[in-house]
């Protein structure tokens, strides 16, 4: 056994070897891990695919009218859409949105454990369409550049929830089965890795994959332990009882945005054609800071472990036990990217507007940052006992050194390229009524650059592209009344189908982490004010409903058979957001 520092009375009981939950058998075992909380040194598929899920906020004239903003122009928005709608301007704009975001979670199945919610004021939009030139007898009517900063997609949520498996004896004391633990995960990642103690039994992690970090962190929790009589699998779970019930408590607290800085040129040819570029220079940043916690009942044997011994067929009483363990994980995304969108809009007759846009995929450059750390509470049974069981003990831990991927060392992947069609129609100065339709190729991210030592390839994640994703398909309408000249009503709508060929597979599948969102839709309503003739306020509500696809906590599969060995359980996780946003704008 390692070195116990302050805990020195385990000294004398570290002698005697632990029972293992399991016994893995030669030859070694090579299995592959998943699940939100496995491996998160590094970036997946899946994270891949929620960068590139994108959200435009823009004006609250256009998040009133549900985004569908492809053929209608004339608005800070179309710099982030259609930048054609940049030509239908005849003068100069300023403008600024400031956001309010409220985000409510709900995990089907569980109880609630930390805090659901969370809040956030950001700015929605910030921009300058400026005409910079015009002319009443040339086809060429005019060119209008437009400069602006446009939040394209929100990553401020929190989920939390906690969910038992449920120890059952089984009839006529047979063996038991075992509830799933992150220990589990933990031994069969050391035995797959060929880990091994030094001379001190202690586990260095600058010596040791990140991947494995939280299995290191484990065993210096005294959650797992290095039984040198094991073989080939020396590593085992120890202090965690063959008759544990186990409760799962998970808190994941996401925060940060993609902001785009957009330069757009629009121009008007015949007040009939417009047509549009922006060169879209995009601000990455998401944190995620991550805790699960396990804590372990023993309700048949009054609160006090037990291991099976197989040989015999008898229950024996355990001499240390675990209470709890809470792993924290933190994970840090930052970079930037680069694009391009193209776009036209024709109006063949007065009233009618066609618009079509291009967005080619976004490059991206990500540094990314790892640590963790554990607590684990350890108690001693025996003789010494209370009156209401074993007497509490003390707690272990320890935190990881933070591992970096930047510079050489960067991830780089491009977004999907996003194709949308437009059409709307203008009943002179009364209403407007616009549908827009989006297609979205996920199938078609392509992971370009990949950190040394990571254990996936760049053609790894291509394969997972191809045979797990798909394109999307969004749908967008929007409306506006204006039942006063200096009043305008809207209300919109929206919604995007998965991102997933089979989302019920993709939940029990190794080499993915976080969950995807495979299914979004919203409503939106909203209300335009004209002060005079250059100064107007508009205001919008949107409410979004995103629901992600099922997922395991933890997962291992064998990988010469594709078994499964250690399954967490499926949970379901869904967000309502809210958003609230203002904007002032000033026409001169």
């Amino acid at each position: 056994m390692k070195a116990l520092g302050k805990i020195g009375f385990w000294c004398l009981v570290a002698l005697v070897a632990m029972p293992l939950r399991a016994q893995n058998a030669d030859p070694q075992i090579n299995y592959g891990f998943g699940g939100s909380v496995v491996n998160r040194d590094m970036l997946w598929a899946s994270d891949f695919a929620e960068l590139s899920r994108t959200h435009l906020f823009g004006t609250a004239r256009a998040m009133g009218m549900g985004g569908a903003f492809t053929s209608l122009g004339a608005d800070l928005t179309s710099m982030a859409l259609n930048p054609a709608g940049l030509g239908m301007y005849r003068g100069s704009e300023f403008s600024f949105t400031p956001l309010v975001t409220v985000s409510h979670a709900t995990t089907e199945g569980t109880a609630s454990w930390q805090n659901n919610n969370k809040t956030r004021f950001a700015f929605a939009n910030v921009g300058v369409a400026m005409n910079v030139f015009e002319s009443g007898s040339r086809a060429l009517t005019s060119l209008t550049l437009g400069l602006g900063l446009n939040r394209i997609a929100d990553f401020n949520s929190r989920y939390s929830f906690s969910a038992e498996s449920l120890f059952e004896p089984s009839p006529g004391n047979g063996a038991p089965v075992l509830m799933p633990t992150i220990g589990d995960i933990f031994s069969q990642q050391l035995n797959s890795w060929g880990t091994r103690p030094n001379s001190s039994n202690q586990l260095l992690m600058p010596d040791l994959h990140p991947s494995v970090w939280p299995a290191a962190l484990g065993y210096d929790g005294y959650m797992v332990d290095y039984f040198p009589d094991g073989g080939n699998n020396p590593w085992g779970v120890a202090r965690i009882g063959g008759n544990a019930s186990v409760l799962h408590s998970m808190d994941v607290v996401n925060s940060g945005s993609i902001n785009e800085f957009d330069i757009s040129l629009g121009g008007n040819i015949n007040n009939i054609v417009y047509f549009g570029a922006t060169l879209g220079i995009q601000s990455v940043y998401k944190r995620t800071a991550m805790t699960y916690q396990e804590e372990y009942g023993y309700f048949n044997t009054n609160g006090v472990a037990q291991s099976f011994n197989r040989e015999t067929g008898v229950w024996e009483d355990m001499t240390e036990q675990l209470e709890m363990m809470n792993l924290y994980q933190r994970m840090t995304i930052d970079g930037s990217g680069v694009n391009l969108k193209l776009g036209v809009v024709v109006r063949p007759v007065n009233g009618l507007r066609v618009g079509v846009a291009f967005h080619t995929p976004t490059y991206y450059s990500l540094d990314y940052s790892y640590r963790a750390g554990i607590t684990t509470r350890i108690v001693q049974t025996g003789d010494i006992v209370g009156n209401n069981g074993p007497i509490h003990g003390v707690e272990a831990g320890n935190d990881s050194p933070t591992a970096t991927n930047e510079g050489p060392d960067s991830w780089n992947f491009t977004s999907p390229a996003r194709l949308m069609f437009g059409a709307s129609y203008t009943f002179g100065n009364f209403a407007i009524v616009s549908v827009d339709y989006e297609r979205d190729w996920y199938n078609g991210i392509r992971v370009k650059g990949v950190p040394r030592y990571n254990d996936l390839s760049s053609e790894d994640y291509r394969a997972e592209f191809k045979e797990n994703f798909q394109a999307t398909n969004s749908l967008r309408v929007g409306a506006e009344i204006r039942p006063l000249p200096i009043l305008a009503l809207r209300v919109g709508g929206g919604f995007t189908g998965s991102m997933l060929q089979d989302r019920n597979s993709y939940a029990n599948r190794v080499n993915t982490g976080m969950p995807v969102t495979y299914q979004s839709s919203y409503l939106s309503a909203g209300i335009g004010v004209t002060f005079s003739r250059g100064v107007s306020l508009d205001i919008a509500y949107q409410n979004v409903s995103d629901k992600l696809n099922g997922y395991q906590l933890f997962l291992s599969q064998d990988y010469l058979t594709g078994d499964p060995m250690t399954l967490s359980g499926l949970y379901e996780t869904s967000f309502t957001r809210h958003y609230i946003a203002m904007t002032l704008n000033f026409r001169f």
